[in-house]
């Protein structure tokens, strides 16, 4: 018999989210986001000139560069910039700026839980503030399923401490459908697909805060505003 994973009525809540857009005057767009006590600032430039060798004919070329607050890198810091463009590279590839390139610097403020999925959230934020045109936006949940086979949702550094699985998915805006996922921990087929609906259903929460950005580019704004 399987064991269905359980939920608790306080965890399945996202942590609250604050975003302040055009917050750096030297680049194009710019947006900083919280989620909870977790954040991330980013900013983008383009569509600009590229090098040949990275020119596209029918595309727009996407770099990423992620720094982490205590400036060091690692190889860690390497899969954070390849998760980050693996989920934007269909995203702002579109015939309009092909053989120009858009550029993502993405900057960790602060790390207590979800950094991967706020990471996202920020770019897209930033993208969403630039005027380049998109195919569709993005938006990323975390999730962890501890031993007991409890379902938290974008937990924070403390819940982390608990022995888990982690799940990190990122969703398109048009049907929802898994662009990127990052996973890592034991768990069965079951308990996957679970996980994933739950946050396929959280994820709404994460378009309508895009969306009360977007009305509202020069304030500062939460999830509860």
């Amino acid at each position: 018999m399987v064991k269905e994973p359980k939920t608790m009525a306080n965890s399945l809540n996202l942590r609250r989210m604050i975003c302040e857009t055009n917050v750096l005057s030297r680049s194009d767009c710019s947006a900083s986001l919280s989620q909870g006590s977790t954040q991330v600032m980013v900013a983008a430039n383009g569509p600009a000139e590229i090098k040949l060798r990275n020119a596209e004919s029918e595309n727009c070329h996407l770099e990423v560069q992620y720094r982490s607050n205590a400036g060091l890198e690692d190889i860690q810091h390497r899969l954070m910039e390849s998760l980050i463009k693996r989920s934007f590279v269909r995203v702002v590839a579109t015939p309009a700026f092909c053989r120009s390139a858009v550029y993502i610097y993405v900057q960790e403020m602060t790390d207590k839980g979800g950094l991967l999925a706020c990471s996202i959230n920020a770019t897209c934020l930033a993208l969403i503030t630039s005027g380049v045109e998109l195919n569709f936006t993005v938006a990323a949940v975390h999730c962890i399923m501890t031993e007991d086979g409890v379902i938290i949702l974008d937990p924070d550094h403390k819940q982390m401490k608990q022995p888990h699985s982690s799940f990190t998915f990122v969703f398109d805006s048009i049907t929802k459908n898994t662009v990127t996922s990052y996973v890592y921990g034991s768990f069965t087929y079951e308990e996957y697909e679970r996980v994933v609906s739950v946050c396929r259903e959280a994820v709404d929460k994460i378009f309508n805060f895009y969306r009360k950005v977007s009305q509202n580019i020069t304030k500062v704004v939460t999830d509860d505003s």
